[in-house]
């Protein structure tokens, strides 16, 4: 199953615009996401440190914990990433955005994994605030691909 090749960029706009729109929509969701990680960081350290005074064991929180920082630090890093890819849409530097996409699919499966990891400790908001990160993602991906193929000469990655 491939992915689907788009024309438009939700149907009205031009590919370029769509890129340039979500490049600089999904830095400043993952920007965003990166903030909420952090409360929910400082949350579960104070968790922790509360289980410690009841004298629980607190290696699972200690993990989740450091979960949590390393998707921060993945988050930071996408979201600096995302404004070199909106650069490079800007001057149509397909080298770029092909290593761009190799990035997002590494991004995306240790996304997925570390939320995965995390799941049961985080509440709702956290949860459906992911859910709609990675789908925003993969609407994301769809639109660049599109770009690129209509950007090649030959039409093919």
């Amino acid at each position: 199953m491939e992915l689907p090749v788009l024309d438009k960029f939700c149907f009205v706009f031009d590919l370029k615009t769509g890129c340039i729109a979500m490049g600089i929509i999904n830095s400043l969701l993952t920007f965003i996401l990166a903030v909420i990680m952090i409360t929910f960081a400082v949350d579960l350290k104070t968790l922790e440190k509360q289980l410690k005074r009841d004298e629980v064991d607190t290696t699972m929180t200690s993990v989740v914990y450091a979960i949590v920082v390393l998707l921060v630090v993945l988050l930071f890093v996408k979201f600096l990433l995302d404004l070199v890819f909106v650069y490079a849409v800007h001057k149509e530097k397909c080298g770029i955005i092909k290593k761009y996409c190799i990035f997002w699919i590494i991004f995306v499966v240790l996304f997925i994994i570390g939320f995965l990891k995390i799941l049961f400790y985080m509440d709702a908001g956290h949860v459906i605030s992911h859910i709609l990160f990675l789908a925003e993602n993969f609407y994301y991906i769809v639109v660049i691909r599109s770009y690129l193929i209509s950007v090649n000469e030959d039409g093919v990655l």
